[in-house]
């Protein structure tokens, strides 16, 4: 028997790995046993997380990149290009070579080297053609220089216009003459270029339009044309005519006019009912006409003296004389026969007097948007019951004598005329009120979600990790240890499963001894590993 266990322990510790590895299987062999359920799922959940996983990989890379600069001429891009490459700094083109994105990181000390660099230019040469000083140059060359570098800053200007994409501006600008009637009107033409889908309103076209005019001394609005990329004549806005202007003048004037009555009223009803209880519309007729008027009155019981003339005449006179000589010089009869012929004396007064009735003359001017009715409606609640927790429990209309007493009252503040066919009507009903809404959400910034977009990246990779460990990961592991532990199982397993099996068979009747040896060999030959892992506590415990 010792020889018989040395024999058996001298084959068991020769060939160790054959009685205590089990049998193992690959993860081919292993998939390849599965349902062809499990395989199509597991075959879409690892599609899924390849998908998933170049999604965020893409993601990362766009996230990591902002817009330094948007619609650039092909030479301002090709001249930031090959700083950016010199500088050795990471970029991307999109929109065909318009648009370069630069790391997040790099962003605002790019754009900064690059504005001391002068890029972008813009496309167009400005003023810094003034920078480098040249002797040389004639009036003529300066003058053209001059035109090229107002053009140039007026389209600079203008391209920042978001319509706009890009710009181009001619001036013609005639020389200054010594008189005035020789002195030629300054021209301007303006080509934009429209981004797809965009256009310019009237009101930005008169802008452009002003800002061309305000930028060339001398030059005339009129003499501003405007025209886009398809050739079209770009219209500016049209001068509002004056009767339009005043329609909209009157109607703002009567709305104010309306809220001021409105408020007069209101805040009385609040103060005397509270809050929210009343409310005051008022509707207001106004007229605009312009009227002047001119009186001339005549008062004819009162006549006033305009003029008087008054005249005086004499004729006739009385002499002492004759004719002269010796006769009228002697006493006697010769003496008289001088004054004998004489007329007699005559006095003659006249006075002309001219009267003129009274004349008032006055000019009236009645004011515009006087007011012609009002018509005013006042909404009041009822009386509210509450109850002992302060909940509404009923309501009651207002008496007669209540609405009178806010008739009169609103009347007068307003200042109602009947006689001019002013109207007033004042109810009683209950309030609703209303339902509360919730404020909608700010949007979130596009450079705030810049800003957390790496930590959004980072999360959005673990919870990729997560779902194909869950996913994929675990259910394989899982399986394969199942299949692991369905060869490794230790003694106590067996002999609990052998004694449920003794139990719930029948008993039979013993077998002889040489039968029992002959079935325990053939068991042994037909399962080695439960024998390996008994004859290995056998001797761990020997």
């Amino acid at each position: 028997m010792e020889a018989q266990e040395k024999g058996v322990t001298t084959s068991s510790q020769s060939n160790p790995p054959d009685i205590i590895r089990p049998e193992r299987k690959n993860v081919l062999s292993l998939v390849q046993g599965w349902p062809l359920s499990k395989k199509i799922s597991t075959g879409a959940v690892l599609i899924l997380s390849i998908v998933l996983f170049a999604f965020l990989i893409i993601q990362a890379r766009s996230a990591d990149q902002q817009l330094l600069y948007a619609n650039l001429a092909l030479s301002d891009a090709s001249s930031v290009t090959a700083w950016l490459k010199n500088q050795k700094v990471d970029y991307s083109l999109k929109n065909g070579g318009k648009d370069i994105w630069v790391p997040a990181d790099q962003i605002y000390q790019t754009r900064l080297d690059l504005a001391a660099n002068g890029l972008p230019s813009g496309g167009d040469v400005g003023f810094e053609i003034f920078d480098k000083q040249n002797f040389a140059l004639t009036d003529y060359v300066q003058k053209v220089n001059y035109t090229r570098a107002l053009q140039g800053e007026l389209a600079r200007t203008i391209s920042s216009l978001a319509p706009v994409e890009s710009t181009r501006v001619h001036l013609a600008i005639p020389e200054k003459r010594l008189f005035k009637n020789q002195q030629k009107d300054g021209t301007a033409s303006v080509i934009v270029t429209l981004i797809p889908g965009q256009g310019l309103d009237q009101s930005q076209v008169q802008g452009i339009i002003n800002l061309v005019a305000g930028s060339v001394t001398g030059l005339d609005p009129e003499n501003v044309k405007i025209i886009d990329s398809n050739g079209v004549v770009l219209e500016a806005q049209k001068k509002a005519a004056e009767e339009d202007i005043l329609s909209a003048d009157m109607l703002a004037f009567q709305q104010e006019v309306e809220h001021r009555m409105e408020i007069r009223a209101q805040d009385l009803l609040d103060k005397t009912m509270g809050g929210d209880n009343a409310m005051v519309r008022v509707s207001a007729t106004l007229d605009f006409s312009k009227v002047e008027k001119t009186q001339e009155l005549f008062d004819s019981e009162e006549p006033v003296i305009r003029s008087e003339q008054v005249s005086q005449e004499t004729s006739g006179t009385t002499t002492t004389g004759g004719v002269p000589g010796v006769q009228s010089n002697l006493q006697g009869k010769g003496a008289d026969s001088g004054q004998g012929n004489a007329p007699p004396p005559t006095n003659k007064n006249s006075r002309t007097t001219n009267y003129e009735i009274s004349k008032t003359i006055s000019k009236i001017v009645n004011p515009v948007g006087s007011i012609t009715t009002l018509s005013v409606s006042v909404l009041v609640a009822d009386k509210v019951q509450l109850d002992a927790d302060g909940k509404v429990e009923s309501t009651t209309p207002r008496t007669a004598e209540e609405l009178k007493s806010i008739e009169n009252m609103v009347a007068s503040a307003i200042g109602l005329v009947p006689q001019r066919g002013d109207v007033i009507n004042v109810l009683s009903m209950p309030f609703v009120d209303p339902q509360e809404t919730t404020a909608a959400s700010e949007r979130t910034p596009v450079n705030l979600l810049y800003q957390y977009m790496p930590l959004i990246k980072y999360a959005m990779i673990g919870f990729g990790m997560l779902l194909i460990y869950f996913i994929l990961v675990r259910p394989i592991i899982k399986n394969t240890k199942s299949e692991v532990q369905h060869h490794n199982k230790t003694v106590e397993q067996l002999e609990r499963e052998q004694r449920l099996l003794l139990a719930n068979e029948p008993v039979e009747p013993l077998m002889p001894v040489d039968d029992a040896i002959t079935a325990l060999r053939r068991e042994v030959e037909q399962n080695q590993v439960p024998t390996a892992y008994i004859l290995k506590n056998w001797i761990q415990e020997g």
